[in-house]
């Protein structure tokens, strides 16, 4: 299993959204190398790793990716993704490193 860290992990009905960093990749990788914002709809098996366009921090977390935008803080945050707005609640799922892991590994 890779090693990973959850820097942010959200979750609700419409599915879990994570940002996850690589530990085993040297110093001076690509950032899009060891970061990745990863979108598991509900009921789904496999991840979507989200297109990082932007990032702001004030007045609130926020980001910007190819397919949608995010707002969040340490409560919960709000995702639209597709023309689909989800509210998800700040924690991550049991057994995410192992899911992420095998997902990474697959796009090798």
């Amino acid at each position: 299993m890779l090693p990973l860290a959850c820097l942010y992990g959200f979750h609700g009905a419409g599915g879990t959204l994570l940002e996850v960093k690589r530990l085993d990749l040297p110093a001076g990788s690509a950032p899009d190398a060891v970061y990745h914002w990863l979108w598991q709809p509900a009921g789904s098996d496999g991840w979507q790793k989200l297109g990082f366009v932007a990032m702001a921090s004030e007045p609130q977390q926020y980001r910007r990716f190819a397919e949608g935008e995010l707002w969040f803080d340490a409560a919960g945050a709000r995702l639209q993704l597709g023309g689909q707005q989800q509210q998800l609640a700040a924690g991550s799922p049991d057994g995410w490193q192992a899911s992420v892991s095998a997902w990474l590994q697959a796009q090798r």
